[in-house]
């Protein structure tokens, strides 16, 4: 014996009248909908984005590097012929070949060398990253100070080898000043660790 259905057997309209009912259902969301479209909606508090802090440029603004016209001809170059230079023995040579005797406080030079000339240098050799964004290496910079404290000469080496990036620091280091050395002029070596920021 089967089981009789609970349900009413189908007649002939009931799929035209569940279609129907079901239009009338869409019809009424859809009256409701467009009827409360016209209400103002209730003001929603946006929150702002937090202020972001500026994004930090690669160079400082603050740290010039001088183009090679600017830099100061040693004084061989500005004298005329016969006078002696301000600062350094022999009126016919060139301050690379001065014979150098004098002294410096080594303190006063790390002072001067940890400020602006070690972001100058970090300036050129990141510029030199552009290029070549695997340079690494030492450098020793070779100054040779006048008896007023300005520098005469500089020489670059090291394992860093960029022709580019020691060009630059020998233009800057031309451009540091130092306090007046005792004894004449002063020969030291500064050395730098260069090496990406991670």
């Amino acid at each position: 014996m089967t089981g009789a259905s609970s349900l009413p057997p189908l007649k002939k309209n009931d799929g035209k009248l569940g279609l129907i009912a079901l239009l009338l259902l869409l019809a009424a969301g859809a009256l409701w909908f467009f009827m409360r479209g016209d209400e103002p909606e209730p003001d929603v508090e946006t929150e702002q984005p937090p202020a972001q802090a500026p994004a930090r440029e690669q160079f400082a603004a603050d740290i010039e590097i001088p183009d090679e016209e600017e830099i100061e001809q040693p004084d061989a170059a500005r004298r005329p012929s016969g006078s002696k230079p301000a600062d350094g023995p022999g009126a016919a040579t060139s301050p690379e070949d001065w014979e150098c005797n004098g002294s410096i406080n080594t303190a006063q030079v790390s002072a001067v060398v940890r400020g602006a000339p070690s972001k100058q240098v970090q300036t050129c050799y990141e510029r030199g990253l552009k290029g070549n964004n695997l340079l690494q290496g030492s450098m020793q910079v070779e100054l040779t100070i006048g008896g007023s404290g300005a520098v005469r000469a500089v020489s670059v080496g090291g394992t860093l080898r960029d022709r580019q990036v020691h060009a630059c620091v020998r233009r800057v280091a031309r451009t540091w000043k130092f306090p007046k050395p005792t004894g004449g002029c002063v020969r030291i070596n500064v050395p730098f660790q260069m090496t990406p920021k991670l």
